[in-house]
């Protein structure tokens, strides 16, 4: 009797171990179980559209799995509610002696995106970014190619190639990485032309009654627009400018505080570090830290623009 009350005791205990996670969220997880979906991997690893099955798993993720490990807005990002014909898949985990990233495959109807998860070692999420999509209607084109490679820091490189129907090649190439608490641009190189559009100011329409606030630049492209902000030195400011024919561009919005006629844009957790100082009508801007996650590798922010004259509202 004992002996058959062993047997089965035993049946149980592998039973139980073999039970697989429920990743459905409806029941809560324990993240090290989450984290087995994903299977490890040995870096230096390419994706493609062509090879991205063999990585990918079958297994399904849903949105609630995700969201309790990772704030509601970042699943939002990754697979919206609305989308409801996409689905959440693990990709690949990588181990590194700070931090483990998990990949995620998001399929939809047309196309596959790639989002990247970084946690610490004590299972805290630190960031994320959706690193590129593959189109169904590239697949297996013979003029058009696109993968991500991934090395051992690891650095994630999309490389994107396409031939004209002159048989002249396009490319482009974008290297993320995380660091400094923060997944940044940390590589960039095309020929691409640069496409011509209208440059939107978010802040054009808000207040401009303080001393300093109103529009400088050089032209449409080339230009930056100071607004009221809560108090006579207070400023909100948005920055853009288009250098060697628009082959780099830089973009920034942000708060300054001005300390009679200069000020600091230095946010928490953004290495970028820009000097503003103003003398009469002319506006002097000077980068000092790595703004590299808010303009092109080769350009930088560093520029004079003059006070625009402001447009009579007509009565």
């Amino acid at each position: 009797m004992r002996k058959w009350y062993l047997i089965g005791l035993s049946c149980l205990m592998i039973a139980c171990g073999d039970k697989t996670t429920d990743l459905t969220g409806n029941t809560p997880i324990k993240i090290n179980d989450f984290n087995k979906a994903f299977k490890a991997t040995s870096l230096p690893v390419t994706l493609s559209d062509t090879n991205l099955k063999r990585f990918s798993d079958t297994l399904t993720i849903g949105r609630k799995a995700l969201a309790q490990f990772v704030p509601d807005s970042v699943v939002e990002d990754i697979i919206a509610f609305k989308n409801n014909k996409a689905t959440l898949h693990p990709l690949i985990r990588i181990e590194k002696e700070a931090e483990y990233y998990l990949l995620l495959n998001v399929k939809h109807p047309n196309k596959q995106e790639i989002a990247v998860v970084v946690f610490s070692k004590k299972n805290k999420y630190l960031d994320y970014k959706v690193i590129t999509e593959f189109s169904e209607n590239n697949k297996n084109s013979k003029r058009y190619g696109k993968s991500l490679s991934i090395n051992k820091e690891p650095s994630f490189l999309v490389e994107e190639n396409k031939m004209g129907e002159d048989n002249s090649l396009t490319y482009e190439k974008k290297g993320w990485a995380y660091t400094d608490s923060a997944f940044r641009l940390i590589y960039f190189d095309s020929n691409k032309k640069p496409e011509t559009k209208v440059v939107l100011n978010p802040i054009d329409t808000l207040a401009d009654n303080n001393m300093y606030s109103g529009n400088y630049g050089s032209d449409a492209k080339n230009f930056i627009s100071l607004r009221d902000h809560g108090g006579p030195n207070k400023y909100q400011f948005f920055l853009h400018f288009e250098k060697r024919e628009g082959a780099c561009v830089g973009e920034l919005k942000g708060i300054l505080d001005f300390n009679k006629n200069m000020a600091t844009y230095n946010e928490k957790g953004d290495p970028c570090i820009i000097h503003f100082s103003i003398q009469g009508n002319n506006i002097k801007i000077k980068e000092d830290g790595n703004c590299g996650n808010h303009r092109g590798m080769t350009c930088y922010f560093n520029d004079n623009f003059d006070r625009k004259r402001k447009v009579k509202k007509k009565k």
